[in-house]
């Protein structure tokens, strides 16, 4: 797990060799390991390394082939790479490492980019071919590993994260076109980002550079709805997931440091630490968020399980300074604003581990890959859908539970194409009307595209439409978190449910074994499920919920700013212009909380704003 960053000045002009390590260095948490960096005249790539496999200075990047003709710059993992290491000795190859980045190099040498669909693992990287100086830019089939691009009219330049771009002197701006995309569902999908001139490549993708800087080729070489549509017919689901979990959370131990499980207590996270006690993992360490709250608390569950599987349990709460501390640094570390405003805990957490731990598994996806969510439960039935309809006709005064008045907002919006694309918002078009806020672009093309892919692949079930959209939309945004609040600590974060295998197959299942009845998740559920204590299967559903509003307002830091908000600069851009802070503000101070959700956004947007933007990177 690394950092990786390089700069292809098109006008042939010698590379700038305090440019390049500034982009690297604004990464040093990605790998505060070793760093290198290696210059052909006016091509350039820098590296920061993150030892997890073969810890000597023999993995260093970046790395050449011994016959000097190719570079590669790789962040991630291939956890299969003994066996093809195995395969590509058999043929005669030599390594001179144990390292999976030289059986990687080895791989592209041998077969291009054919041989992607061999791995098992993460990875985003940058593969150099010397003799006609082209590059080859690369991420892994679910977009775990990031890797964005910027082009100048000198430069083309990629790294890691959006703030190597700024460290080398790029201009910091905010992309008014995409303002109302990240207000309305808090995330700018597909190749764009917030940032004016910053672009990422897409999960599946791999992009082409010649030696003028200049994109020749773009090409999706994974596609998830041909994957599963030519996935081998799975007889006994139940069977074939528990096999392939227990495989990809073998495959995710693979490591020459030690390796511990983020437990929250519930279903997902529970099926990983039984997985390693099945595979007979035993020095395992779990890592909970605590809350004095017993509404938001599940870590006397996670301290119940962890103990009777007799793995080392660490619980943390992160509360007043040293959550304000915490929100800081990963306001800096995650560049784009928060979708998920969990980043600030689970960057303390992965700080926590980083004491004893270099790997965290995570049980992220499930909900998304087999039918979790709450939310999904509006399209699990098309009679039930059709019911819910009839919230447009009840007077909004008559609706006093929380939940059901958000359930009227997202209804209220008839169209069930568009209700599915708004499926994991927390502020819907009820909200921007009765804020008088208009003219929005709701229908980002990215979205759209996918939701029309999406309806190719399940023509007759909202549901998987649903699900096989937020593959391309949710899932990114998880993934994002993930790795910066990982890499901020400088730790390695590994998903296992997101394993191409367990993704294609469930895609592949008919529309039988995704009802959402009771907690949803049938085949995980009724395979793992039927392994775990009742006290975690039948535990309520409660995800790492924060208090943000009572936080916001009653503890001093983010008081502080919840009070002068209203002043932020970021209201001045564009569609956020149209929104009364003030209005808003009063509203939530005085007990009126149907808003919390949209008052909970702008006020991590414009405290992002605040503190990224006043920040020399």
């Amino acid at each position: 797990m690394c950092g990786i960053a390089g700069i292809i000045n098109r006008n042939q002009a010698p590379i700038n060799e305090e440019k390049l390590i500034a982009m690297r260095d604004s990464m040093v948490h990605r790998g505060p390991d070793a760093a290198g960096i290696y210059i052909d005249n006016h091509i350039g790539f820098a590296h920061r390394r993150l030892s997890i496999i073969d810890l000597s200075s023999n993995g260093n990047q970046p790395f050449h082939s011994s016959c000097k003709r190719y570079t590669l710059t790789f962040n991630g993992e291939i956890f299969n790479y003994q066996e093809i290491k195995a395969a590509l000795v058999q043929e005669g190859f030599n390594f001179q490492t144990e390292t999976d980045t030289e059986v990687l190099l080895q791989l592209l040498i041998n077969e291009g980019v054919n041989c992607l669909h061999k791995l098992i693992g993460f990875w985003a990287f940058a593969f150099y071919d010397h003799q006609n100086k082209t590059t080859l830019l690369v991420r892994d089939r679910m977009g775990i590993k990031p890797l964005f691009y910027a082009q100048t009219n000198t430069e083309f330049a990629f790294a890691s994260e959006p703030k190597a771009f700024f460290a080398y002197g790029m201009e910091k701006a905010v992309d008014e076109s995409h303002i109302d995309e990240l207000l309305f569902y808090r995330h700018v999908s597909g190749e764009n980002t917030i940032f004016k001139g910053i672009k990422r490549i897409l999960p599946g993708y791999f992009m082409a550079v010649n030696s003028e800087g200049q994109i020749t080729q773009t090409s999706r070489w994974y596609h998830l709805g041909e994957e599963a549509k030519k996935y081998p017919s799975i007889e006994k689901p139940y069977q074939w997931f528990e096999e392939t979990f227990l495989s990809s959370v073998n495959y995710r131990m693979v490591s020459d440091v030690k390796v511990g499980t983020m437990l929250s207590g519930g279903l997902d996270s529970s099926s990983v630490i039984y997985a390693q006690s099945q595979l007979g993992y035993k020095n395992i360490s779990t890592w909970n968020i605590a809350f004095s709250d017993s509404k938001h608390d599940e870590s006397k569950i996670a301290a119940r399980y962890t103990k009777e599987l007799g793995l080392d349990f660490h619980s943390f709460e992160f509360t007043d300074n040293q959550l304000a501390a915490l929100t800081e640094e990963a306001i800096y570390n995650s560049d784009e604003p928060f979708m998920h405003v969990q980043e600030p805990h689970l960057l303390g957490l992965s700080k926590e581990a980083k004491k004893d731990v270099s790997v965290l598994l995570s049980g992220e996806a499930a909900d998304e890959i087999f039918g979790g969510y709450v939310r999904y439960k509006v399209h699990g039935n098309q009679f039930r859908h059709k019911l819910l309809q009839l919230l447009n006709y009840v007077p909004t005064k008559y609706i006093k539970d929380d939940r059901w008045r958000k359930m009227q907002k997202y209804v209220y919006t008839k169209n069930e194409s568009s209700q599915i694309m708004m499926n994991a918002n927390i502020m819907y078009i009820k909200d921007l009307e009765e804020n008088n806020i208009g003219g929005l672009n709701l229908l980002p093309s990215y979205r759209l595209e996918i939701l029309k892919e999406a309806k190719t692949y399940f023509p007759n079930s909202p549901l998987r439409q649903l699900m096989y959209l937020e593959q391309f939309t949710h899932i990114p945004t998880l993934n994002d978190r993930n790795d910066r609040v990982s890499m901020g600590a400088s730790i390695e974060n590994r998903e296992p449910f997101e394993d191409y295998r367990i993704v294609a197959g469930a895609f592949s299942l008919p529309d039988e074994y995704f009802s959402t009845k009771g907690k949803g998740k049938q085949v995980l559920m009724n395979s793992i499920g039927k392994k775990l204590p009742q006290y975690i299967t039948n535990h309520r559903k409660i995800g790492l919920s924060i208090p943000w509003d009572y936080i916001m307002l009653y503890q001093p830091y983010f008081k502080e700013h919840f009070d002068k908000m209203h002043l932020s600069d970021f209201f001045k851009i564009g569609s956020m212009s149209q929104i009364n802070v003030t209005q808003l503000k009063n509203d939530f101070q005085n007990g009126k909380k149907e808003n919390y959700a949209f008052v909970r956004q702008i006020f991590f947007l414009s405290l992002w704003y605040e503190k990224y933007f006043s920040t020399t990177h």
